[in-house]
Protein backbone atom coordinates (compact mmCIF):
# COMPACT_ATOMS: atom_id res chain seq x y z
CA UNK A 1 0.00 0.00 0.00
CA UNK A 2 1.42 3.06 -1.24
CA UNK A 3 1.01 5.92 1.78
CA UNK A 4 -0.31 9.48 2.05
CA UNK A 5 2.95 11.58 2.51
CA UNK A 6 3.04 14.47 4.20
CA UNK A 7 6.44 16.34 5.28
CA UNK A 8 5.80 16.80 9.21
CA UNK A 9 8.25 18.16 12.25
CA UNK A 10 7.94 16.22 15.28
CA UNK A 11 10.39 14.25 17.81
CA UNK A 12 12.19 11.32 17.53
CA UNK A 13 9.92 8.09 16.66
CA UNK A 14 11.18 4.50 17.38
CA UNK A 15 10.20 1.65 15.52
CA UNK A 16 8.21 -0.66 17.46
CA UNK A 17 10.25 -3.84 18.81
CA UNK A 18 12.89 -2.59 17.49
CA UNK A 19 16.71 -1.56 18.84
CA UNK A 20 17.74 1.89 17.68
CA UNK A 21 21.69 2.96 16.84
CA UNK A 22 23.25 6.31 16.63
CA UNK A 23 26.11 7.01 13.77
CA UNK A 24 27.13 10.61 13.83
CA UNK A 25 24.04 11.37 16.23
CA UNK A 26 21.75 10.07 13.38
CA UNK A 27 19.31 7.24 14.47
CA UNK A 28 18.61 4.61 12.13
CA UNK A 29 16.49 1.01 11.99
CA UNK A 30 19.05 -1.22 12.74
CA UNK A 31 16.59 -4.38 12.75
CA UNK A 32 13.86 -4.04 10.32
CA UNK A 33 11.78 -7.45 11.09
CA UNK A 34 10.91 -6.71 14.76
CA UNK A 35 10.84 -10.14 15.83
CA UNK A 36 14.81 -9.93 15.41
CA UNK A 37 16.40 -8.81 18.09
CA UNK A 38 20.13 -9.80 17.95
CA UNK A 39 22.68 -8.83 15.62
CA UNK A 40 21.89 -9.97 12.19
CA UNK A 41 24.11 -12.77 10.55
CA UNK A 42 26.45 -11.90 7.83
CA UNK A 43 25.00 -14.78 6.10
CA UNK A 44 21.24 -14.79 7.47
CA UNK A 45 19.11 -17.55 6.97
CA UNK A 46 16.98 -17.35 3.85
CA UNK A 47 14.67 -20.49 4.01
CA UNK A 48 11.64 -20.08 5.76
CA UNK A 49 10.03 -22.75 7.06
CA UNK A 50 7.12 -24.70 5.11
CA UNK A 51 6.12 -26.93 8.23
CA UNK A 52 2.32 -26.02 8.55
CA UNK A 53 1.41 -24.48 11.84
CA UNK A 54 -0.16 -27.40 13.95
CA UNK A 55 -2.87 -25.53 15.18
CA UNK A 56 -4.05 -24.86 11.30
CA UNK A 57 -7.25 -27.09 10.57
CA UNK A 58 -7.30 -28.59 7.27
CA UNK A 59 -11.02 -30.10 7.31
CA UNK A 60 -14.19 -28.39 7.28
CA UNK A 61 -17.00 -29.55 9.25
CA UNK A 62 -19.82 -29.06 6.63
CA UNK A 63 -19.09 -31.36 3.06
CA UNK A 64 -18.13 -29.20 0.68
CA UNK A 65 -19.80 -29.87 -3.06
CA UNK A 66 -18.66 -32.54 -5.42
CA UNK A 67 -18.77 -29.88 -7.99
CA UNK A 68 -15.26 -30.13 -9.78
CA UNK A 69 -13.10 -27.15 -8.56
CA UNK A 70 -12.54 -23.54 -11.01
CA UNK A 71 -12.89 -20.70 -11.42
CA UNK A 72 -12.50 -17.32 -9.15
CA UNK A 73 -14.81 -16.98 -5.98
CA UNK A 74 -12.51 -14.44 -3.93
CA UNK A 75 -9.18 -12.11 -2.95
CA UNK A 76 -7.54 -11.76 0.04
CA UNK A 77 -5.00 -9.18 1.16
CA UNK A 78 -2.87 -9.33 4.32
CA UNK A 79 -0.32 -7.04 4.44
CA UNK A 80 2.14 -6.01 6.96
CA UNK A 81 3.35 -2.29 6.28
CA UNK A 82 6.27 -0.88 8.48
CA UNK A 83 7.50 2.35 8.25
CA UNK A 84 10.77 4.18 9.21
CA UNK A 85 9.90 7.69 10.18
CA UNK A 86 5.77 7.84 10.72
CA UNK A 87 6.30 11.36 11.29
CA UNK A 88 7.60 12.15 8.17
CA UNK A 89 5.00 10.20 6.32
CA UNK A 90 1.82 11.25 8.24
CA UNK A 91 1.02 8.04 9.69
CA UNK A 92 0.46 7.45 13.56
CA UNK A 93 2.10 4.44 14.09
CA UNK A 94 5.48 2.28 12.73
CA UNK A 95 3.77 -0.95 11.92
CA UNK A 96 0.64 -1.39 10.09
CA UNK A 97 -1.01 -4.75 9.95
CA UNK A 98 -4.22 -5.14 7.65
CA UNK A 99 -6.33 -8.40 6.41
CA UNK A 100 -9.06 -8.15 4.11
CA UNK A 101 -11.11 -11.09 2.52
CA UNK A 102 -13.58 -10.51 -0.39
CA UNK A 103 -15.89 -13.30 -1.37
CA UNK A 104 -18.29 -13.48 -4.75
CA UNK A 105 -19.88 -15.90 -7.60
CA UNK A 106 -17.14 -17.51 -9.54
CA UNK A 107 -15.50 -15.74 -12.05
CA UNK A 108 -13.03 -16.69 -15.25
CA UNK A 109 -10.97 -14.23 -14.28
CA UNK A 110 -7.77 -13.77 -11.40
CA UNK A 111 -7.18 -11.24 -9.22
CA UNK A 112 -3.64 -9.48 -9.20
CA UNK A 113 -3.17 -6.35 -7.55
CA UNK A 114 -0.86 -3.03 -8.16
CA UNK A 115 2.24 -5.55 -8.83
CA UNK A 116 4.20 -4.91 -11.88
CA UNK A 117 5.27 -8.23 -13.30
CA UNK A 118 8.71 -9.84 -13.09
CA UNK A 119 11.67 -8.47 -14.42
CA UNK A 120 9.82 -4.98 -15.28
CA UNK A 121 9.51 -1.42 -14.26
CA UNK A 122 6.40 0.99 -14.94
CA UNK A 123 6.22 4.61 -13.90
CA UNK A 124 2.50 4.31 -13.21
CA UNK A 125 0.54 2.44 -10.93
CA UNK A 126 -2.99 0.45 -11.74
CA UNK A 127 -4.94 -0.22 -9.19
CA UNK A 128 -7.45 -2.35 -10.74
CA UNK A 129 -10.20 -4.23 -9.70
CA UNK A 130 -12.95 -6.67 -10.92
CA UNK A 131 -16.26 -5.26 -10.71
CA UNK A 132 -18.28 -7.93 -8.61
CA UNK A 133 -20.94 -7.98 -6.02
CA UNK A 134 -19.30 -8.89 -2.60
CA UNK A 135 -21.20 -12.24 -0.99
CA UNK A 136 -21.99 -12.41 2.30
CA UNK A 137 -20.78 -16.21 3.47
CA UNK A 138 -21.59 -15.21 7.54
CA UNK A 139 -20.87 -12.52 10.82
CA UNK A 140 -17.19 -13.03 10.68
CA UNK A 141 -14.29 -14.93 10.00
CA UNK A 142 -11.85 -16.73 12.25
CA UNK A 143 -8.07 -16.84 11.09
CA UNK A 144 -5.67 -18.62 13.08
CA UNK A 145 -2.39 -20.60 12.66
CA UNK A 146 0.79 -20.28 15.12
CA UNK A 147 0.68 -16.74 16.66
CA UNK A 148 -2.44 -15.75 14.70
CA UNK A 149 -5.51 -15.64 16.06
CA UNK A 150 -7.80 -12.48 14.84
CA UNK A 151 -11.33 -12.43 13.85
CA UNK A 152 -12.54 -10.08 10.33
CA UNK A 153 -15.94 -8.83 10.48
CA UNK A 154 -18.16 -8.45 7.56
CA UNK A 155 -18.62 -4.72 6.83
CA UNK A 156 -20.80 -5.06 3.77
CA UNK A 157 -18.70 -5.52 1.02
CA UNK A 158 -15.30 -7.56 2.44
CA UNK A 159 -14.19 -9.29 5.86
CA UNK A 160 -11.59 -6.51 7.72
CA UNK A 161 -9.37 -6.75 10.74
CA UNK A 162 -6.05 -5.87 11.69
CA UNK A 163 -3.92 -6.90 14.84
CA UNK A 164 -0.88 -5.72 17.10
CA UNK A 165 2.56 -7.09 15.47
CA UNK A 166 3.41 -9.79 18.34
CA UNK A 167 0.21 -11.94 16.75
CA UNK A 168 1.77 -11.77 12.94
CA UNK A 169 3.20 -15.82 12.65
CA UNK A 170 5.98 -15.72 10.14
CA UNK A 171 6.36 -18.07 7.44
CA UNK A 172 2.96 -20.59 8.61
CA UNK A 173 0.21 -21.97 7.24
CA UNK A 174 -3.18 -20.23 8.31
CA UNK A 175 -6.39 -21.35 8.44
CA UNK A 176 -9.18 -19.04 7.35
CA UNK A 177 -12.58 -20.67 8.89
CA UNK A 178 -15.77 -19.62 8.01
CA UNK A 179 -19.05 -19.54 10.42
CA UNK A 180 -20.13 -22.97 8.56
CA UNK A 181 -17.13 -24.32 9.46
CA UNK A 182 -15.46 -24.55 5.59
CA UNK A 183 -12.12 -23.88 5.30
CA UNK A 184 -9.06 -22.71 3.15
CA UNK A 185 -4.92 -21.86 4.21
CA UNK A 186 -2.49 -19.81 3.01
CA UNK A 187 1.18 -19.15 3.69
CA UNK A 188 2.54 -16.09 5.44
CA UNK A 189 5.97 -14.36 5.03
CA UNK A 190 8.71 -12.94 7.49
CA UNK A 191 10.26 -9.31 6.94
CA UNK A 192 14.06 -8.38 7.03
CA UNK A 193 16.85 -8.05 8.80
CA UNK A 194 18.79 -5.72 6.27
CA UNK A 195 18.31 -3.45 3.60
CA UNK A 196 20.18 -0.90 2.10
CA UNK A 197 20.90 1.81 1.48
CA UNK A 198 20.86 2.49 5.01
CA UNK A 199 19.79 5.61 5.27
CA UNK A 200 16.10 4.98 4.41
CA UNK A 201 16.12 3.72 8.20
CA UNK A 202 16.34 6.90 9.55
CA UNK A 203 13.82 7.24 12.35
CA UNK A 204 14.32 11.17 13.00
CA UNK A 205 12.77 13.95 10.93
CA UNK A 206 16.01 15.67 11.53
CA UNK A 207 17.74 13.32 9.73
CA UNK A 208 15.47 11.67 7.22
CA UNK A 209 15.24 11.84 3.42
CA UNK A 210 19.33 11.27 3.46
CA UNK A 211 19.14 8.24 1.31
CA UNK A 212 20.07 9.03 -2.54
CA UNK A 213 18.08 7.85 -5.09
CA UNK A 214 20.55 8.52 -7.98
CA UNK A 215 19.68 9.21 -11.68
CA UNK A 216 22.47 7.38 -12.56
CA UNK A 217 21.13 4.14 -10.93
CA UNK A 218 20.66 3.11 -7.62
CA UNK A 219 21.74 -0.50 -5.52
CA UNK A 220 19.10 -2.03 -3.37
CA UNK A 221 19.77 -4.57 -0.85
CA UNK A 222 18.28 -7.28 1.62
CA UNK A 223 18.55 -9.62 3.39
CA UNK A 224 16.67 -12.69 4.27
CA UNK A 225 16.23 -13.29 0.73
CA UNK A 226 15.38 -16.71 -1.46
CA UNK A 227 11.96 -16.89 -0.84
CA UNK A 228 9.49 -18.11 -3.64
CA UNK A 229 7.59 -14.78 -3.78
CA UNK A 230 8.76 -11.80 -5.54
CA UNK A 231 10.35 -8.17 -4.51
CA UNK A 232 9.24 -4.81 -5.41
CA UNK A 233 10.13 -1.71 -5.30
CA UNK A 234 8.56 1.40 -5.40
CA UNK A 235 9.55 5.05 -4.94
CA UNK A 236 7.20 7.80 -4.99
CA UNK A 237 8.73 11.13 -5.98
CA UNK A 238 7.71 14.55 -4.24
CA UNK A 239 8.33 18.11 -4.86
CA UNK A 240 11.56 19.17 -2.74
CA UNK A 241 8.89 20.51 -0.69
CA UNK A 242 6.91 17.47 -0.09
CA UNK A 243 3.49 19.46 -1.05
CA UNK A 244 3.16 17.77 -4.63
CA UNK A 245 3.26 14.28 -5.61
CA UNK A 246 5.33 13.62 -9.09
CA UNK A 247 4.90 10.33 -9.60
CA UNK A 248 5.80 6.69 -9.07
CA UNK A 249 8.58 3.68 -10.19
CA UNK A 250 7.80 0.40 -9.60
CA UNK A 251 10.05 -2.26 -10.31
CA UNK A 252 9.39 -5.98 -9.48
CA UNK A 253 11.97 -8.67 -9.09
CA UNK A 254 13.02 -12.08 -7.92
CA UNK A 255 13.44 -12.06 -3.85
CA UNK A 256 17.57 -12.38 -4.88
CA UNK A 257 18.52 -9.73 -2.38
CA UNK A 258 19.94 -7.23 -4.64
CA UNK A 259 18.40 -5.25 -7.22
CA UNK A 260 19.92 -2.31 -9.85
CA UNK A 261 17.11 0.68 -10.30
CA UNK A 262 17.91 2.16 -13.43
CA UNK A 263 18.47 5.87 -12.87
CA UNK A 264 16.89 6.34 -16.63
CA UNK A 265 13.32 6.48 -14.94
CA UNK A 266 14.27 9.54 -12.63
CA UNK A 267 15.77 11.53 -15.40
CA UNK A 268 12.43 13.63 -15.62
CA UNK A 269 12.20 14.59 -11.89
CA UNK A 270 13.66 17.68 -10.29
CA UNK A 271 17.22 16.83 -7.99
CA UNK A 272 16.25 17.08 -4.22
CA UNK A 273 12.69 15.60 -4.99
CA UNK A 274 11.31 14.23 -1.83
CA UNK A 275 11.39 10.22 -2.07
CA UNK A 276 9.31 7.67 -0.34
CA UNK A 277 11.01 4.47 -0.83
CA UNK A 278 8.71 0.83 -0.73
CA UNK A 279 10.28 -2.16 -0.49
CA UNK A 280 8.28 -5.33 -0.55
CA UNK A 281 7.96 -8.95 -0.23
CA UNK A 282 5.55 -10.42 -1.98
CA UNK A 283 3.84 -13.77 -1.97
CA UNK A 284 1.02 -14.70 -4.50
CA UNK A 285 -1.15 -18.26 -3.77
CA UNK A 286 -4.18 -19.23 -5.94
CA UNK A 287 -5.77 -21.57 -3.02
CA UNK A 288 -8.55 -23.70 -3.08
CA UNK A 289 -12.00 -23.03 -1.23
CA UNK A 290 -14.25 -26.20 -1.64
CA UNK A 291 -17.10 -25.16 0.18
CA UNK A 292 -17.01 -22.25 -2.67
CA UNK A 293 -16.78 -24.77 -5.42
CA UNK A 294 -13.60 -22.62 -6.89
CA UNK A 295 -10.26 -20.48 -5.97
CA UNK A 296 -9.38 -17.76 -3.97
CA UNK A 297 -6.43 -15.10 -5.11
CA UNK A 298 -4.15 -14.54 -1.69
CA UNK A 299 -1.44 -11.61 -1.69
CA UNK A 300 0.83 -11.43 1.01
CA UNK A 301 3.34 -9.00 1.56
CA UNK A 302 5.51 -7.09 3.65
CA UNK A 303 6.79 -3.46 3.51
CA UNK A 304 9.56 -1.57 4.86
CA UNK A 305 9.00 2.21 3.72
CA UNK A 306 12.03 4.64 4.21
CA UNK A 307 12.88 8.10 3.14
CA UNK A 308 15.13 9.87 0.26
CA UNK A 309 15.82 11.92 -2.29
CA UNK A 310 16.87 12.77 -5.82
CA UNK A 311 20.25 13.59 -7.20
Amino acid sequence: MILAFFLACGTDVGIYGIRETKQADTSVVESIDSAIEQEPSSEPDSSPSTEPSSEASTEPSSEPSSEELDGTVGLVVYELEQVACPSCMGVPQEITINFDAKFHDKIGEEHFTWVPDNGTCVQNLNYTTIGVAPKNIGQSLTVQGGAAYFTPYYNGMSYYGTHMEPQYARDTLLSVIAQNGSTFQFMTLHGFDYIEPWEMRYVDPSYAFAAIVSKAGTNFQWAPYGSSGLFNITIAVYSPDGSQLLGYVSCTTNDSGFFTMPGSYFMSFPTWSLTAIHMTRVLHQRVPYQDLNGYVDVQVEWSVVGTGHIE
